[in-house]
């Protein structure tokens, strides 16, 4: 059967690749030159997926500590000088990724990257893995002023493509994916690793949920 998409948008992290341990190394950092306690990795884990700002409440308030103004601007920048420095840790690709890019590639399916990720640290990642030229289209959560679970990041690209939004497949692993492709009218594909939390994958109308990325062929 011939792949059905004219286009695959994947997010980035607990999609392509897992991130956390980089993650949590810059959240604790962080906390604790904040003077909070650190955290275990899979405290950590629980906090990703919506971007910075949100892993940044979460941990805040999981530390009592202020979550607003001047306080929490300067916390941010913080976290955003440690996030940097950690994107080499960062920089773990899940199984089969690389290959599912280049393979959709091959067929002429258009791919693109639509992540929460801060767009400065996109690139320097995608250096780290070898994948510069794995995507046509690369919007990340500060390139717009929306970003997911709005659709209007997935929209930009489809647009961008040329191409309507049922003709492209959005692959990512968590609620914000999966609203962000209901609210594009996008067709929706999850991966049931990454950092779903909570979120019940069943019931997200997803047209495949698989457990290695190279089920998507």
């Amino acid at each position: 059967m011939s792949f059905p998409f004219r286009a695959v948008l994947f997010d980035l992290d607990g999609t392509l690749i897992d991130s956390a341990v980089g993650i949590a190394e810059a959240v604790n950092n962080t906390l604790r030159d904040l003077g909070h306690e650190t955290q275990p990795e899979a405290t950590v884990r629980t906090w990703i997926g919506d971007g910075a700002r949100l892993l940044l409440q979460r941990a805040l308030a999981h530390a009592g500590a202020p979550r607003d103004g001047e306080a929490f601007e300067a916390a941010y920048a913080l976290l955003m000088r440690h996030y940097g420095d950690s994107l080499p840790r960062q920089a773990v690709a899940y199984p089969g990724a690389g290959e599912v890019l280049a393979a959709l590639r091959a067929r002429q399916v258009r791919v693109a990257l639509c992540t929460n990720k801060p767009a400065r640290f996109i690139a320097p990642l995608l250096q780290a893995l070898g994948w510069q030229d794995r995507f046509e289209a690369i919007v990340g959560g500060d390139t717009l002023p929306e970003r997911k679970p709005d659709a209007r990041p997935l929209l930009h690209i489809a647009e961008g493509f040329g191409l309507a939004p049922g003709e492209c497949l959005m692959v990512g692993d968590s609620r914000t994916d999966a609203e962000a492709a209901q609210a594009a009218a996008m067709p929706l594909a999850m991966v049931d690793f990454g950092y779903h939390r909570d979120f019940d994958l069943v019931g997200a109308g997803a047209w495949r949920i698989v457990g290695d990325l190279r089920e998507l062929l």
